[in-house]
C-alpha cells in the first residue's frame, strides 16, 4: 500500500470518527436525566410532545416552541396558556386520560409530574414505548434548572430565558435582600383551590415571599394547609394577597378580615394564580408581591 492510500484511509478514519463522535455529542446534548434519576434519550429533538403540567407546557411556549405541543392535561388548554396550539388534544387530569387517545397522539416525548399518584401511570407509559420524562421542581432554582433541562430536550438553549428571568429577580432583590426582620411586611397568602388555603415554610409561594420582602403569617405550618379564620386575625397580616381565580370578590375578604391591619389600610390584593408556579411567570408573582408589599421601594411598576 502507497503513502498516499494511506494518508487516504487516515483522513476517512478521522472523518468517521469526528462524525460518530458529533453524533454521539448531539445525542447526549438531548438526553434528559429526570428526577427519577433516570436517563432518557433522544435520537433527534422530539416534534410531537404531550405535556402533563401547565408549568412544562409554559416554559414550552415561552422557548417558542408551543408548536411542538400536540397533547396537554386540562391545566394547559389553549384558554388557559397562551401559546398552546389550537388544535391541541386535551387529555383532561393525568390520573384519568385514555391511554388509547394519548397513544393516537404518537408522542416521542411526555413530560410529566414526578408525583407519586403517577408512577403505575408513568410505568405504563414506558412499557408502551413511549419516552417519558417526569420533574417536580420545589424552588426557584430547581424551576430554573428545569427550564435548561426542557432546553436541552427540545434542543434549544434555555440560558437567555433563565438570564432575563434572573435579571428580573435582581432588580427586586437589589431593594429588598437586606430589608432587616422586623421590617418585614407580615402577609397572609391565600390559595384559589379552598377558601382558607395557605402556604407554610419550605413551598416556593413562601420562598418568593420572603425574597419579596415579606414574612409569612403562616411560615411555621408545613407545604399547602388550612387556616381557620381566627389564626388568621390573630396573625394580623399587613398585607393579603388572594388567588384571582377565587369564587369570591375582594369585597367578600375586606368582610370577613375587616378586623386586620391589612383590610383597615386596604391592602388586600389579587394575584394572578398561575404565577405561584414552578413556571416563567413566578418572577411576576415576585415583581407583584414586591410592590405589594413594600410600595415605598417601587413607586412605578417592575
Amino acid at each position: 500500500m502507497n503513502r498516499r492510500s494511506i494518508l487516504v484511509i487516515t483522513i476517512v478514519a478521522i472523518l468517521t470518527i469526528a462524525t460518530l463522535a458529533g453524533a454521539m455529542a448531539f445525542l447526549q446534548e438531548i438526553g434528559a436525566k429526570d428526577d427519577r434519576g433516570k436517563n432518557v434519550h433522544f435520537d433527534k429533538p422530539p416534534t410531537r410532545i404531550v405535556s402533563l403540567g401547565s408549568s412544562f407546557t409554559e416554559i414550552i411556549v415561552e422557548l417558542d416552541e408551543g408548536d411542538r405541543i400536540v397533547g396537554v392535561d386540562y391545566s394547559s388548554t389553549p384558554d388557559k396558556i397562551r401559546g398552546v396550539p389550537k388544535n391541541v388534544i386535551d387529555l383532561g387530569k393525568p390520573s384519568s386520560l385514555s391511554m388509547e387517545t394519548l397513544l393516537n397522539l404518537r408522542p416521542d416525548c411526555v413530560i410529566i409530574w414526578n408525583f407519586g399518584m403517577y408512577e403505575n401511570l408513568i410505568t405504563d407509559m414506558e412499557k408502551r414505548g413511549l419516552k417519558v420524562v417526569a420533574y417536580y421542581p420545589k424552588t426557584i432554582d430547581e424551576t430554573f434548572v428545569l427550564m435548561e433541562r426542557i432546553g436541552d430536550i427540545l434542543g434549544i438553549d434555555a440560558s437567555p430565558m433563565v438570564n432575563s428571568l434572573t435579571d428580573r429577580m435582581n432588580v427586586v432583590l437589589e431593594k429588598t435582600a437586606n430589608i432587616p426582620d422586623n421590617k418585614r411586611t407580615r402577609i397572609y397568602l391565600e390559595l384559589a383551590s379552598m377558601e382558607g388555603q395557605t402556604v407554610g415554610g419550605g413551598t416556593l409561594s413562601n420562598q418568593l415571599i420572603e425574597l419579596a420582602g415579606g414574612k409569612n403569617i403562616f411560615a411555621d405550618g408545613t407545604g399547602n394547609f388550612m387556616a381557620n379564620d381566627e389564626s388568621i386575625k390573630d396573625r394580623d397580616p399587613q398585607v393579603i394577597v388572594v388567588e384571582n381565580s377565587s369564587k369570591f370578590e375582594t369585597a367578600h375578604f375586606y368582610d370577613k378580615y375587616g378586623i386586620t391591619e391589612a383590610a383597615k389600610d386596604k391592602r388586600i390584593h389579587r394575584i394572578a394564580a398561575g404565577t405561584l408556579t414552578t413556571s416563567p411567570r413566578l418572577v411576576e408573582a415576585l415583581e407583584d408581591l414586591a410592590c405589594w408589599l413594600h410600595p415605598d421601594l417601587f413607586e412605578e411598576p417592575i
